[in-house]
């Protein structure tokens, strides 16, 4: 008997080295593991951006054709509306995108004097303040100050990869339209490739996927498109300097809920504290009274209460996105925790009614 205990705790002693041995293995990878997921997505960022594109113009095509309409001709109308819209707003605006970039990087050295030439302002004027409030001060601004810097730097770094990639970008419509000419045939294909005694739950976990996460996405890039517009003509409303790309910001970082209003609130209120003070609270009154009209009216009227989640795991979700994948991480990390959840609650009611109809079955 003893002979078999030691055996045995030799064995779970060695599982567990195992464990450790592929854990360090792991750890030691990540970085390659990164540069290869990296790659990855390169290469892939076109058939993605195409997928998304087509899953959120699929609904309106299905309306379409439930109209009447042949779907060939709704895929048309649907199609050549979206990228007409696109094209056009391309074409004008970016133009003005361009010039307003290159006249803020012109700008910088300057708007950074005058920035810190109003944080030693407020030095002064509070001068009679415990040295421990100016210490915390400082550091708060200097983690302000890098996190505004690595946000523009990979915008910057994303905007030049895009020109680079122009024939990349070309490919999309044209992916864009065979996904949506052959969804059904690609339907047809994965369903017919699923084994049979799992079809019945992969068609039902699909469309319990499609309704959470399909109406958050398209509710949530409505919500984020209307409040970068009326950011941007009312940033320009109140003389702004580069209310585009300050609005398109506010729009763009809108997507992550609770942390995105303050990160996109930032570039525009130190750009106004460097012109004066009225300004910098004009702008961030405005700001204030823009983020409650996204709180109260714009998200409960576009999204409503299509997905129901507690804002603890919300936080929780952002909080482990952020320190994965920085900025893009916070980005996507609500739709894998609602993807993530759809899964758990359907596995989990689909085993726990296999258990009740076998303990049925043996009564």
């Amino acid at each position: 008997m003893k002979k078999w205990s030691v055996g045995v705790w030799l064995k779970r002693l060695l599982v567990l080295l195992l464990i450790f041995l592929n854990c360090w293995i792991i750890l030691k990878l990540l970085p390659y593991i990164g540069h290869a997921i990296g790659y990855l997505l390169a290469i892939l960022a076109p058939f993605l951006i195409a997928v998304l594109i087509a899953y959120l113009l699929h609904p309106l095509i299905e309306k379409l054709h439930q109209q009447g309409l042949p779907r060939t001709l709704s895929i048309l109308i649907i199609y050549v509306l979206f990228f007409g819209t696109v094209i056009y707003a391309g074409v004008k605006g970016a133009p003005i995108f361009v010039e307003q970039l290159r006249s803020f990087a012109k700008q910088a050295p300057e708007l950074s004097r005058l920035y810190h030439h109003e944080v030693n302002h407020f030095y002064y004027a509070t001068s009679d303040f415990p040295e421990t409030v100016h210490d915390h001060f400082d550091r708060l601004l200097a983690s302000v100050e890098q996190g505004v810097n690595n946000i523009v730097r990979k915008i910057v770094e994303g905007i030049q990869k895009l020109f680079r990639s122009i024939f990349t970008i070309l490919l999309i419509p044209f992916i864009v339209f065979y996904l949506l000419k052959d969804l059904e045939a690609i339907k047809s294909w994965l369903y017919r490739h699923t084994p049979k005694k799992w079809r019945k739950e992969a068609v039902r976990l699909v469309h319990e996927i499609d309704i959470s996460l399909g109406s958050y996405i398209r509710g949530q890039l409505m919500v984020c498109f209307a409040l970068g517009a009326i950011a941007t003509v009312g940033l320009w409303l109140l003389h702004m300097p580069y209310s585009v790309i300050l609005g398109i910001f506010i729009g763009i970082t809108d997507i992550i809920p609770y942390f995105g209003p303050a990160i996109g609130a930032v570039p525009a209120i130190l750009i106004a504290v460097t012109l004066s003070v009225k300004k910098a609270i004009f702008v961030t009154a405005f700001i204030l009274v823009l983020h409650f009209l996204e709180g109260n009216i714009l998200s409960p009227l576009i999204v409503g209460k299509s997905v129901h989640i507690h804002p603890i795991f919300i936080m929780l979700s952002l909080v482990v996105g952020g320190d994965m994948g920085g900025v893009l991480g916070m980005l996507v990390a609500v739709p894998i925790f609602i993807t993530l959840r759809v899964f758990i609650r359907h596995f989990w009611h689909y085993y726990a009614k296999k258990i009740d109809n076998e303990e049925d079955s043996h009564l």
